[in-house]
C-alpha cells in the first residue's frame, strides 16, 4: 500500500477506535453512576473460570435452542479465530511479510481454521438473517416496537461480507503473489478458481476492493457495536463474572437506616449490576419464551424490560453525566404497572439467560418503588399487608387462632417441649387455609408414625414475610424477618422443617441477612428420607396415573427435584407422567410473587394453563410441594370443571393416605 492508502487507513481506524471508545466510556461511566451495590469481587477466579467456560463453550447459547445455537458459536468462534486474521491484514498494509503467529506449523494451522471457520460462519450468518427475518420467531420478532430494528440485519451483513471478501482477497493474493496455499486454506484456494483469468490489473484493482471493504465492514461494525445490543460481546462476558453466587431469586436488603431511597422510581437509582444488566441483554427472548406472565397473554415480557431499561437510561445520559435530575420517571412512560405487577417471580428468565441477567431483583426495586416511595400498588394487597401487620398473617386471621388446627391431634408445642431436632415452621398456610391445613394434617400424621423428633412454635410463629418481600413491602418484610429470628434463636433445635416452600427460600437463603443462620429442610425431603430409612412405609392405592409439579421455589430456586420424584414414584407403582415443563423447565403455577393475593384479570389464568398440561399426560393426580400450588391448581382444576377426572393434592397428603 503506498503512503496515501496507508494514512488513510490509520485515520480510518483512529476514527472508529476513537468513537468506539467514547460510546463505551459513556456506557462504562452511566454504570458506575448507578447505586452502590453487592461489589462481586469474591473468588475472582473461579468468576473467571465460569465466565471463560461458559462463554468459550457457548453453553449458554446452545442448551436451549441447540441448532441456533450452533450456528451462534459458528459466528463467536469466527470472531475468535478472525481477531488474528484481521490483525495481520491490517498490519499487512504496512509489513507486507508480517503474521502474528511466525511463519510456521501453528500459522499454518490457525490459518486453517480461519479458512474453515469463515465457512462455517457465513453459513451461521445466512441461517441466523433468514430464522430472523423470513420465519420471524416471536421470541425476537415480538413484542412491538422492540421486533422493528434493522440493526440486526446490518451486523448479519456486515459478518456475511467479512467472510466473503477475506476468502476472495485471500484467493485473489494466491494468484497475484504465486504462492499456493491450497493444503492449508482449501476455501480460500477454491475462491482463487473464481477469479482465473483476471488480467493482472483488474485483478489487483478487485484485490484492494476486496481488502478495504474488509477492514472498512470491521470498522463498521465496531462503531455499531455500542449502540446495537451487540454490545453483549463487550457486556456479556463482564456480566457473567459478575453474576449473583447466591441462589437465584434472592433478594437484596435494603439498609433502612443509611439510605433515604427505597426501590427504584428514577432510572439512575437502579444498583451498577441492573445497569450491566440493561446493556447485556441480547435481545433473544429466550427468558420471554419461559416467561409465565407473556405465555398468559400478561404485558410482561422480561427481554421488554430489559430493553426500556436501557433505552432509558441511554435517553436521560446527558442528565446523569451533567449530574441533572432525570427528566422523566421509569413509571409510567418506560415501564406500566400492569407489566410489573404481572411477575410471579417464577425464577425461568434469569434460569435460561445466557448472560445472568437478573431480572426479578429490577422488578421487585421498581416494585419497592411503587410500594414505599409512591405508595401504589394494587389495592387487593391492602387487606394481606393489614393483615401481615396485625396478625403476622396475610388472611388477617386471628394469631390466637394459628395452632388450632392441632386440636384433636398429637401436636408438640416447643414452649412445652423445650427442645427438639426439628422446628416444624408450619406456615400461614398450614395454619390458617383450609387446604394448607390439610398438608398440615397429613404432616402430622407422617412425622407421628415415624417417630420423628419435633415440634411447632404455636401462637409464636409469625409469617415468613415472603409476600411483603416479593410485592415490594421491604420494610414490612424485614420487621417479620428480624422478629422470627429472634424467636428462633430462643428455642432449641437443629433444623427447620417446612412445607411451603416460599418459607423454605426466605429462611434459608434470606434470613441470613438478618444473623438468621439455619438448616432448613423441606417436607419432601424429610418423607424421602423416612421412606429410605424404613421408617414409613406406604401401600399404593391405585393405578392412576400421577405427574408432579414441580414449585418455582424448591425447584429452580433452590434444585430440589430429586426428593418428590421419588416419593411420587413409590405412591404411583412407577406411573409417574412428565409434563411438557418439568424440572428446572417448569411452569409456575401463578402464585409466587405475591399474585397469590392478587387478582388475575388480563388473559388467561397462568393456573388453567399449568393444569391443561396435567390434562395433555393423561394425569388423574397432580402432586404438589407447595401450598400456593395446591390452591391454584386445584382452583384451576374446579374452574375448569374438570374435578371428577383430576385432583390436586401435596405430596404430604398422598403420603399419609398410603401409610401401612
Amino acid at each position: 500500500m503506498n503512503l496515501v492508502g496507508q494514512i488513510v487507513l490509520i485515520l480510518c481506524i483512529l476514527g472508529a477506535v476513537l468513537f468506539f471508545a467514547k460510546e463505551i466510556r459513556l456506557r462504562y461511566r452511566l454504570v458506575k453512576l448507578g447505586a452502590k451495590g453487592p461489589q462481586r469481587w469474591d473468588r475472582p477466579v473461579e468468576r473467571l473460570g465460569y465466565a471463560v467456560g461458559r462463554v468459550g463453550a457457548q453453553i449458554c447459547s446452545i442448551k436451549d435452542r441447540p441448532l441456533v445455537g450452533i450456528m451462534h458459536a459458528f459466528i463467536f468462534y469466527g470472531f475468535i479465530f478472525f481477531a488474528v486474521a484481521t490483525i495481520n491484514h491490517v498490519t499487512r498494509a504496512f509489513a507486507p511479510e508480517f503474521s502474528l503467529w511466525g511463519h510456521g506449523l501453528f500459522n499454518n494451522l490457525w490459518f486453517l481454521g480461519v479458512d474453515i471457520i469463515a465457512i462455517l460462519t457465513s453459513i451461521g450468518a445466512v441461517f441466523l438473517f433468514v430464522r430472523r427475518y423470513i420465519f420471524k420467531p416471536e421470541p425476537i420478532t415480538k413484542p412491538w416496537p422492540f421486533s422493528r430494528s434493522p440493526q440486526s440485519a446490518i451486523v448479519l451483513g456486515f459478518i456475511f461480507g467479512l467472510m466473503v471478501t477475506y476468502l476472495l482477497n485471500q484467493g485473489a493474493d494466491m494468484i497475484l503473489t504465486g504462492k499456493s496455499f491450497a493444503a492449508w486454506m482449501p476455501f480460500s484456494h477454491a475462491a482463487s478458481t473464481l477469479l482465473t483469468g483476471m488480467s493482472i490489473p483488474s485483478l489487483q484493482i478487485w484485490n484492494a476492493v476486496f481488502w478495504w471493504a474488509h477492514i472498512l465492514m470491521v470498522l463498521g461494525f465496531l462503531v455499531l457495536i455500542p449502540h446495537s445490543k451487540h454490545l453483549h460481546l463487550i457486556a456479556g462476558p463482564i456480566n457473567i463474572f459478575f453474576r449473583t453466587r447466591e441462589p437465584d431469586g434472592t433478594l437484596q436488603k435494603i439498609d433502612f437506616e443509611n439510605t433515604e431511597e427505597f426501590g427504584v422510581t428514577n432510572v439512575n437509582q437502579f444498583q451498577w449490576k441492573n445497569i450491566m444488566d440493561f446493556f447485556s441483554c441480547v435481545d433473544c427472548g429466550r427468558c420471554q419464551d419461559v416467561c409465565p406472565a407473556y405465555a398468559s397473554d400478561k404485558p410482561l415480557s422480561p427481554k421488554v424490560v430489559m430493553m426500556s431499561m436501557r433505552k432509558h437510561i441511554l435517553h436521560e445520559a446527558d442528565h446523569l453525566i451533567s449530574g441533572q435530575d432525570v427528566s422523566e420517571p421509569v413509571m409510567d412512560k418506560w415501564q406500566t404497572p400492569d407489566e410489573i405487577w404481572a411477575c410471579t417471580t417464577c425464577g425461568a428468565c434469569m434460569e435460561t439467560c445466557p448472560v445472568k441477567n437478573e431480572h426479578i431483583q429490577t422488578i421487585i426495586e421498581l416494585r419497592r418503588g411503587q410500594m414505599m416511595m409512591e405508595n401504589k400498588f394494587p389495592q387487593e394487597l391492602e387487606p394481606a399487608f393489614r393483615g401481615l401487620e396485625t396478625n403476622s398473617n396475610p388472611w388477617n386471621l386471628g394469631m390466637s387462632e394459628r395452632a388450632t388446627w392441632t386440636e384433636g391431634l398429637d401436636v408438640p408445642i416447643m414452649t412445652e417441649k423445650g427442645e427438639a431436632e426439628y422446628l416444624w415452621f408450619v406456615g400461614c398456610s398450614g395454619s390458617f387455609d383450609d387446604r394448607g391445613k390439610n398438608i398440615s394434617h397429613a404432616m402430622a400424621k407422617i412425622l407421628n408414625a415415624a417417630g420423628v423428633d419435633y415440634a411447632i412454635l404455636g401462637t409464636e410463629e409469625k409469617c415468613c414475610g415472603d409476600p411483603a418481600r416479593r410485592a415490594g413491602n421491604e420494610y414490612l418484610f424485614q420487621m417479620m424477618a428480624e422478629e422470627n429470628v429472634a424467636t428462633f434463636k430462643q428455642h432449641k433445635f437443629k433444623k427447620i422443617l417446612t412445607s411451603c416452600p416460599h418459607c423454605y427460600q426466605v429462611i434459608k437463603n434470606e434470613y441470613s441477612q438478618f444473623e438468621g443462620e439455619f438448616e432448613v429442610v423441606h417436607h419432601t425431603e424429610l418423607i424421602a428420607g423416612l421412606l429410605d430409612q424404613g421408617k414409613i412405609k406406604l401401600s399404593p392405592n391405585g393405578d392412576g396415573k400421577m405427574t408432579f409439579h414441580d414449585s418455582c421455589y424448591l425447584g429452580r430456586y433452590n434444585d430440589i427435584y430429586e426428593a418428590p420424584r421419588k416419593i411420587m414414584k413409590a405412591m404411583s407403582n412407577g406411573n409417574l407422567a412428565e409434563m411438557v415443563h418439568s424440572k428446572n423447565k417448569s411452569f409456575c403455577c401463578g402464585g409466587g410473587g405475591a399474585r397469590m393475593f392478587m387478582e388475575e384479570s388480563i388473559g388467561t389464568r397462568i393456573n388453567h394453563l399449568r393444569v391443561e398440561e396435567a390434562e395433555q399426560v393423561g394425569a388423574e393426580t397432580i402432586g404438589v410441594a407447595c401450598p400456593f400450588c395446591l390452591t391454584m391448581l386445584d382452583d384451576g382444576v374446579k374452574e375448569k370443571g374438570i374435578e371428577a377426572s383430576l385432583q390436586v393434592k401435596d405430596i404430604a397428603q398422598l403420603v399419609a393416605e398410603q401409610l401401612v
